[in-house]
Formats: structure tokens, C-alpha cells, sequence
């Protein structure tokens, strides 16, 4: 069992009827996990309940909430969206054995395919002269919210893509490209990509007239879904049974930026934990200063913390000449701090994780790389490394944050990749929100040459020294 008790707002959430729609939004730190997990296990122990589903879109976190979960009864099922998609289309028959999914690089492909042929059909035509990046974004759109016919995305509001504003006599170019990519990858025997899965889903459930598997489905991190994902989750909800919403728009890192209420959701109510029990003060003062940046974007979902933890250190920001002696005075305080403390050194990609992976190693530690495999909690007194994605929902004592420079973070390759500027740094700047939020207690980080734009350099709750200082 989790061995917390609920309080305040949480208890009475717990206290909710069985049917219908909730949603709750919350703060970092304000035990939503630990809620969605009680509530699950209180619908399960219901009498006359089939099976209980918790979904969420983080592979690692799904691993950590089994874990929590694992002594609950054999009614709750803890599984990822994708999970839950497949298993769904694989059980009616409708997911290939092979291949049935297009990989990112895949549909990029297929995509500039279909936008080959358009301009060569249509060579006057100035819309496909846009950059590839722009048509898998709006693709990408177009799949999130389902719109199966030309008439609902052309007359979609833009919600947060005026960077990718197109004349909506423009927008025929755009759907006959989508029409083109579906075309070119049946014909290869693709049948889906993951973005346009759960239409997929949403679209057979609407035909499916059997019982449903579940009477109870929560979403946690729910933030992160597309509309048609949550869309399809109410679908395969049973009509006597409920559907329960926990999300945080500050912790939105994928970069979808859409709202709840495209969702199908039909909630009376809207419940808001807005006390944070994780954090000091000290870290949720720092950690609001980073939503005052130019590159976040303001949301009226966003709730603002009020601290249950007084006391804590002021976040620590260290500048050093290079990447060695950084890596080196990361690895030695991470490793002095883990003998007492849950630690984790979080890394914008896998190749700084295998970095600081082979220093720990070369000091006889091996910590512990915390991924959509990785089993068991993160509250042991060790040393856990990951990147900012996987750390969504996660909680350690420390947090380590190394290589804040400009010229790592924001990610290079991201931004070079993105349609805008502006909304790739509207969801970088997430992660570091993300990461930092993590700590129960101190909070490291790093940095050499030039600091990030995303850093709140101007914040008052940090201490900021140079290496020889430390």
C-alpha cells in the first residue's frame, strides 16, 4: 500500500461517486499520483466492478505506479496510453503483426512524399513550398483532435499554433496532403502512426457494441494526451461507470498544448490541489520564477502552489570553466549525497546518461538508469539517472540538473527541427519546470560557458557560485 494519507482537497476527491466525469487539476507536488492511485484502489474494491484502468503517457512512471500499486487488487491495471491502444486494436483485430505503426522518421517520410506529389501536380501552388517540419506538425495537429473531414479543419480554431497560422483557403492544400500521406502508407501496408492511433481507437469503440473492459478509467499526467486520446478513454469507459482526470498544464512537455476541455469531458466540477507537499518552499519560489520567463506560455488551467514545507535550502546554481569539471563535481557530490538520500541526475538525452553512467562507474558505483523498464520506486538511498521526460511524476530527496548552457539546453536538434522558435522554447522550458519540482529537498544545478535563456537568471531564490568557490 502507499502508506500515505490523504488530506484536504484529496480526501474528498477519494470521497466522489463511482460515475461520471472529474477532473482534477493540480500543482506540482500535490500528490495527484498518490490519488489517482487511492482512487483506483478504492473502485476497485467496489463490489460488482470489472476491471479498473490507470493510464498515463509516461513509460517510466507507469513502471513506478505498478510498483506502488502492486499489493492492490488484481481488478487494477496500471498501462501506458500506446499500451492501451494497441492492445485494444490487436484484440479486435484490427493491429498488423509487424510494422503496423509508422515510426516518427517513417511518417516524416511518407509525408514529404505525399507533398512531392501534390507540387508536382500543382506546381503554382506556393503552400508546398512550406518546410517539412511544418506539414508533420500540422499533420500532427490534424490527428490529435480526429478531424476526419476537410470541413472540421477548416474551420478548427488555432489553439496555441499561431506560429503555424495558415488562410483558411490555404488549409484544402494542407488536407489533400494528409489524405495523400494516409493514401501512400495503406498502400505500404501501414495501417496507423502514433499519433493518429487513438482516432483509430475513438473510431472502432464508437462501433464496438460489447461490454465494456472497464468500468473505471483515471488518467494521470493527463496533460501530456492529445484530445482524441482522452476522446477514446471515455469511449471505452462502461455507461455505469466513471472517468477521472488528473493533469498539470505547467508540467505539459509534450509539447501539444492543448486543454482538457477539447476533449470530450463532460465534468460538472473542476477540483484544484493547489497545496504542494513535496516541495520547499524555497524550490516552489525558484520554480515559479521559471514560469515568469518570456518563453512560458500562460495558461488559465495553471494552478499556483501554496507550500505545505516551510523550511529547505535555496536551489544551488554552480558555473564552471568546461564539461569536465563539471561532470567531475557532479559525480562527487551526487555520490556523497546518495549515501544518505534518494538522488537523481537528470540529462536532456541518453547520450549524457551514458556519460555520467561511465563516471559513476569508473568510482564503483552503478546507479540506477531510470527508463519505461525500470521496475521498482525511486525513494531508495542511491543514485538514479534520467531524462527529463521520464522524471514526470517521480520525487527524489536531491536533484542534480547539469549542463544548463546555451549551447545544450534548449536542445539544439529540437530547435533546429521545430516549425517556431518560440513554441520549441515554450516546451523546453516545461522540462526544466519539470526536473526541478522533482526535489524533496536540495536542488544542484550545473552549467560552463554562456547560461541558458531558459534559466531565470534574475531569480532571487537561488545561490549562484563558481566552481573554485564549492
Amino acid at each position: 500500500m502507499i502508506g500515505i494519507t490523504p488530506r484536504g482537497k484529496q480526501t474528498e476527491v477519494l470521497a466522489l461517486p463511482a460515475k461520471g466525469h472529474l477532473i482534477v487539476l493540480g500543482t506540482a507536488g500535490s500528490g495527484k499520483t498518490t490519488v489517482a492511485l487511492l482512487r483506483a484502489a478504492h473502485l476497485a474494491s467496489l463490489p460488482g466492478n470489472d476491471k479498473v484502468l490507470i493510464v498515463t503517457f509516461n513509460g517510466a512512471l507507469v513502471q513506478y505506479m505498478r510498483g506502488m500499486s502492486e499489493s492492490f487488487s488484481t481488478k487494477l491495471v496500471v498501462e501506458s496510453y500506446h499500451k492501451f491502444a494497441r492492445g485494444y486494436l490487436d484484440g479486435i483485430g484490427k493491429m498488423p503483426k509487424r510494422n503496423g505503426i509508422l515510426t516518427p522518421k517513417e511518417k516524416a517520410i511518407y509525408i514529404q512524399k505525399a507533398v512531392e506529389l501534390l507540387k508536382d501536380e500543382y506546381p503554382t501552388e506556393s503552400t508546398f513550398k512550406r518546410s517539412k517540419e511544418f506539414f508533420v506538425d500540422e499533420i500532427t495537429f490534424i490527428e490529435q483532435f480526429g478531424f476526419a473531414d476537410f470541413s472540421a479543419y477548416r474551420d478548427a480554431e488555432r489553439i496555441g499554433r499561431a506560429s503555424a497560422n495558415i488562410k483558411r483557403e490555404n488549409r484544402k492544400w494542407i488536407f489533400a496532403v494528409y489524405k495523400k500521406y494516409i493514401e501512400l502508407r495503406e498502400k505500404a501496408g501501414r495501417k496507423y502512426d502514433w499519433e493518429d492511433l487513438a482516432f483509430y481507437v475513438y473510431k472502432e469503440l464508437q462501433m464496438d457494441i460489447r461490454k465494456k473492459r472497464y468500468t473505471h478509467i483515471i488518467v494521470d499526467e493527463g496533460q501530456d494526451f492529445s484530445p482524441m486520446m482522452i476522446k477514446s478513454l471515455v469511449s471505452a469507459v462502461a455507461d455505469d461507470g466513471s472517468f477521472t482526470f488528473f493533469g498539470d498544464v505547467a508540467q505539459q512537455i509534450y509539447g501539444s498544448r492543448l486543454s482538457w476541455r477539447d476533449s470530450g469531458i463532460n465534468a460538472e466540477k473542476v477540483w484544484r490541489f493547489d497545496i504542494n507537499y513535496r516541495n520547499p518552499s524555497t524550490i516552489t519560489a525558484f520554480a515559479r520564477d521559471i514560469t515568469k520567463n518570456q518563453y512560458w506560455s500562460q495558461n488559465d488551467d495553471m494552478v499556483s502552489a501554496k507550500n505545505e514545507i516551510a523550511e529547505g535550502p535555496k536551489p544551488i546554481l554552480v558555473k564552471f570553466t568546461n564539461q569536465q569539471r563539471e561532470m567531475k563535481w557532479v559525480v562527487e557530490r551526487a555520490i556523497s549525497t546518495g549515501k544518505t538520500s534518494s538522488v537523481v541526475i537528470v540529462c536532456r538525452n541518453r547520450s549524457d546518461i551514458d556519460n555520467f553512467k561511465r563516471l559513476l562507474k569508473k568510482k564503483g558505483y552503478n546507479a540506477t538508469e531510470i527508463d519505461k523498464d525500470t521496475p521498482g520506486y525511486a525513494h531508495i538511498k542511491t543514485i538514479y539517472l534520467t531524462t527529463f521526460h521520464a522524471a514526470k511524476g517521480l520525487e527524489f530527496d536531491n536533484v542534480f540538473i547539469p549542463f544548463l548552457t546555451e549551447a545544450k539546453f534548449p536542445d539544439p536538434d529540437t530547435i533546429a527541427s521545430a516549425v517556431s522558435k518560440n513554441d520549441a522554447y515554450a516546451d523546453e522550458i516545461k522540462l526544466l519546470y519539470v526536473a526541478t519540482t522533482r526535489s524533496k529537498y536540495g536542488l544542484y544545478m550545473t552549467y560552463y560557458g554562456t547560461l541558458s535563456p531558459l534559466f531565470p537568471e534574475h531569480s532571487k531564490n537561488y545561490d549562484f557560485s563558481e566552481e573554485n568557490e564549492t
